[in-house]
């Protein structure tokens, strides 16, 4: 903060002495005080620093005064800095003072002009103050909507696994206990898929963020338990190139898409069907398909709860930069499409 108020105070400083030059200019092509270039240049810049360095301070060491104080302060520190800055240039040019103070038209002139910029270089700064402090709230009020708009999401998620996770979990132990009385070795395999997917579900329950391959891990565990209960009715192929493994993802975006696929796509059908997920990556954006070989989409059937949901967080997290499309492939089934940046690719941090 330190480095940046002295750079953004050098920056004023060297334009204001760039308007003194103008002034300078101007004065000595209109013969206002009947002096050269040289000394011109000199009072004019002498008198304008003088005038920006205090008023410069009290603005933002006393932004927050009442305006009454404010001005009052900003008016001592122009009457002194005139003063001051008159003096030294009287110094620099060896102008003899008691001449230049006895010369009353050109002290009129000279304090003139000095009032005219000084209140030009106030007005400036107050302005653009002003204008910071609109920015500032601006920004700081687009920081609190956006955390607000991330707690929502994230109360969302918590909901949504809220809603999935008991049911899911008693029919699995329904499950589990049924095939342990009629088909042991099928009930113990369902079982360690069962405490395999708790496992990754529990690791990652509490997080915001993580990535595609333990994503990837915990749809495979999800997938397991089902095929135990639905046997050969259920296949599944899942590629994911090891370099796309560790991209970070939000949680419980593609689960929704997988049950989904279960449960209106694949179960319905006698003869069951696959689940295909592929991964690919093309310069900053993720693309994530979903393919089932299932029933298909039904009518009016893309616009569930759960997917109104994931569009939701995808425009809460990414703004318009990702997009979840649905698809009836002509060969049958139904594919879901996520694509979401990869916030880590060095291309989006250039940008």
């Amino acid at each position: 903060m330190t480095n940046f108020r002295q750079k953004t105070f050098m920056r004023r400083f060297l334009l204001v002495a760039f308007f003194n030059t103008l002034i300078a200019v101007f004065i000595t092509l209109t013969d206002f005080t009947g002096e050269g270039i040289g000394e011109n240049f000199v009072f004019s810049q002498c008198i304008g620093l003088s005038i920006f360095t205090p008023v410069h301070f009290i603005i933002y060491r006393f932004q927050n005064a009442s305006s009454l104080r404010l001005s009052a302060l900003v008016l001592a520190a122009m009457v002194a800095a005139i003063l001051v800055g008159t003096s030294l240039a009287i110094f620099i040019t060896g102008t003899d003072a008691m001449a230049f103070i006895r010369n009353s038209d050109k002290l009129m002139r000279t304090l003139f002009i000095s009032l005219v910029f000084g209140f030009i270089i106030t007005y400036f700064f107050i302005y653009r103050m002003k204008i910071a402090d609109a920015e500032n709230l601006a920004k700081e009020e687009k920081t609190r909507r956006l955390i607000s708009e991330k707690s929502a999401a994230e109360a969302q998620i918590r909901q949504l696994q809220a809603q999935i996770e008991p049911h899911f979990l008693f029919n699995t132990l329904s499950n589990v206990l049924i095939l342990l009385d009629t088909e042991p070795q099928k009930g113990k395999t369902m079982l360690e898929d069962f405490i395999r997917y708790l496992r990754l579900s529990l690791a990652k329950i509490r997080e915001n963020m993580t990535t595609i391959g333990l994503e990837m891990k915990l749809i495979q565990a999800y997938l397991d338990l089902h095929r135990v209960r639905m046997g050969e009715r259920l296949t599944y192929h899942i590629d994911l190139p090891e370099n796309l493994t560790g991209i970070n993802l939000p949680p419980m975006l593609l689960q929704p898409l997988v049950e989904n696929a279960l449960k209106h796509g694949l179960e319905p059908k006698i003869e069951g069907g696959e689940i295909a997920i592929r991964t690919s990556k093309s310069d900053d954006l993720v693309r994530i398909e979903i393919r089932d070989t299932g029933l298909g989409f039904a009518p009016g059937g893309t616009s569930g709860l759960g997917l109104t949901n994931i569009r939701e967080r995808l425009q809460t997290l990414f703004n318009d930069n990702a997009r979840l499309i649905l698809e009836s492939p002509e060969s049958g089934g139904a594919k879901a499409i996520l694509e979401v940046p990869d916030v880590s690719s060095p291309s989006r941090h250039r940008r």
